[in-house]
């Protein structure tokens, strides 16, 4: 399971590494979906992984900071759950913290199910495709 620190707090600045693992992936079990202003300033992405029988996959958000509140973590959820149907997977999962209202809000709103576990300051998200 991931570390917390790793995977929850906030990235000021990526590196060159973190930007390639996360630009060069494997087609065949990864897919990720940008989102672009106009001027080329990348403001959100959600990445999904699935396992080799794509039984399942998780998917990961970001949004930029000052683009929160707003339909794009919505779009983007929406988008990659679209995505994982037309590959026949049949189960989306990803982790959050209980803090993190507003995923949780657009978690349930797109019909995924909540298993807070407090003990381990995370949140399961579950959604049958």
């Amino acid at each position: 399971m991931p570390v917390r620190n790793s995977c929850f707090s906030e990235i000021s600045e990526f590196t060159h590494d973190d930007l390639a693992n996360m630009t060069q992936i494997d087609y065949d079990r990864e897919m990720a979906f940008i989102a672009i202003k106009k001027n080329s300033e990348i403001i959100g992405v959600v990445r999904v992984v699935e396992d080799p029988d794509n039984q399942q996959a998780e998917f990961a958000v970001l949004v930029r900071s000052d683009m929160k509140g707003n339909t794009l973590g919505y779009q983007l959820v929406d988008k990659i759950i679209r995505y994982s149907r037309s590959r026949g997977t049949r189960r989306l999962t990803a982790i959050t913290m209980p803090e993190n209202k507003k995923m949780l809000q657009l978690a349930q709103k797109l019909g995924f199910s909540l298993d807070i576990q407090f003990e381990n300051s995370i949140v399961n998200l579950d959604l049958a495709l």
